[in-house]
């Protein structure tokens, strides 16, 4: 666990987890005064399983949802020495954020709910990066499931710790 001692000109959240986390950090003493920021990135099998998968998660008990989740996240390992980071970078984000907006940003946080293979939060960083080259960037999530992931965090609450949040696709 590390203690959240970052102060941002900027937030951004990673929907949807990540929205849910934004919210909830709005009260950290730390975080006044600064601008927020949402971003979508799924990825392709999550409509997937809120499609057709949701209302099969629905009726199966937890403990072979855990099976599932453990299952997933040892395919999940499996993917990390694969990723291509040449072409991660060249998945382009849109922020919403005004030109006049970004003079002042130096610190920012991007925050999620978890930290997985690292693929989305390493895309989400390198766009942020490339927006404002000056600033630092820093991460923080509830739980970074997989110490290999291609992006570390800089906070987090569990580490190699599978969370079944609220808004989880098998959350009842």
């Amino acid at each position: 666990m590390s203690k959240l001692d970052a102060a941002p000109d900027l937030v951004v959240g990673i929907l949807t987890g990540g929205g849910y986390v934004l919210e909830a950090i709005k009260t950290h003493p730390n975080i006044k005064d600064c601008l927020f920021e949402v971003v979508t990135l799924q990825r392709t099998s999550t409509h997937f399983k809120q499609r057709y998968l949701k209302p099969i998660f629905s009726i199966l008990p937890y403990f072979i949802l855990n099976w599932f989740r453990v299952l997933e996240s040892k395919k999940v390992k499996h993917k990390i020495s694969n990723l291509d980071q040449n072409k991660l970078q060249e998945t382009k984000l849109e922020f919403n954020l005004e030109s006049e907006d970004s003079s002042f940003i130096k610190k920012i946080l991007i925050v999620d709910d978890a930290i997985d293979t690292g693929k989305t939060m390493f895309i989400v960083k390198n766009n942020l990066q490339k927006k404002f080259p000056h600033a630092t960037i820093e991460i923080a999530v509830m739980t970074w499931t997989i110490e290999t992931s291609v992006v570390k965090p800089d906070y987090y609450m569990y580490k190699n710790t599978l969370l079944r949040f609220p808004w989880s696709n098998d959350y009842k």
